[in-house]
């Protein structure tokens, strides 16, 4: 035979048998094997226990205390209105008689706080003697302050002075020593104390005055008034 085709058939009987090597590689172990059983002292079987879960005690939660900021500013009051400051109000008096005396004094009150008030008002007195009738009238500014409440349920104890000018009717003695039928404007400086009684929306006040000027005046010592205050709204 010749030595080349030997060859070649050797060469390819080794390719075909490296080719199926990993076939039979992967062929399953068949042959039977006997279990072997253990010869040692068995295991000891540990007993697990559960473990007593702690019980997490809740700590009181302390409220802290809200701190105000240093920035932070109360809040402003309410600004009232000019109408809710405003009372009107005054006093009267009447004497009828051989001798008649009418007198309105009516004001308009501003609350420049809750317990002090300032304001104008008119003076009017009509009087009658003797067969004769003088007519005086004027104006005046007023100042009250309460400097105590409750003293009675809802009544309260004010301070009050005014300051009146009055076109005075009168008559005068002239520098001849005669009197005259004739007009002079006088100033009249009054203060004293007084009690306020509240009434709903309104009160009632009773005053004490003292005349500092009883030479022109037409008010004797001590004058005596009573008056009511009513506010516009509140």
């Amino acid at each position: 035979m010749n030595p080349y085709i030997k060859a070649a058939g050797l060469l390819f009987l080794l390719l075909v048998l490296f080719t199926s090597l990993p076939a039979f590689a992967q062929v399953p172990d068949t042959v039977y094997r006997k279990p072997e059983l253990p010869t040692g002292p068995p295991a000891p079987v540990q007993e697990t226990k559960p473990r007593p879960q702690q019980r997490v005690q809740d700590k009181p939660v302390v409220a802290q205390p809200q701190q105000e900021s240093a920035n932070q500013q109360p809040e402003p009051k309410e600004e009232l209105a000019l109408a809710d400051r405003l009372y009107f109000g005054g006093s009267f008096g009447l004497q009828f008689g051989t001798y008649t005396n009418i007198s309105l004094l009516p004001v308009l009150g501003y609350k420049v706080t809750d317990k002090f008030s300032v304001g104008p008002g008119f003076v009017y007195h009509f009087i009658r003697s003797g067969g004769q009738s003088f007519q005086n009238f004027g104006g005046k500014v007023f100042a009250q302050h309460e400097v105590l409440g409750g003293v009675i349920n809802s009544g309260a104890i004010l301070v009050h002075a005014e300051y009146e000018g009055l076109s005075y009717e009168n008559y005068w003695r002239t520098p001849n020593g005669t009197y005259e039928l004739t007009r002079r404007t006088i100033y009249t400086p009054l203060a004293g104390v007084g009690y306020r009684q509240s009434a709903g929306r309104a009160s009632f006040d009773m005053l004490l005055l003292y005349n500092f000027n009883e030479v022109d005046s037409p008010y004797s010592n001590p004058v005596i008034r009573a008056g009511f205050n009513i506010p516009f709204r509140k």
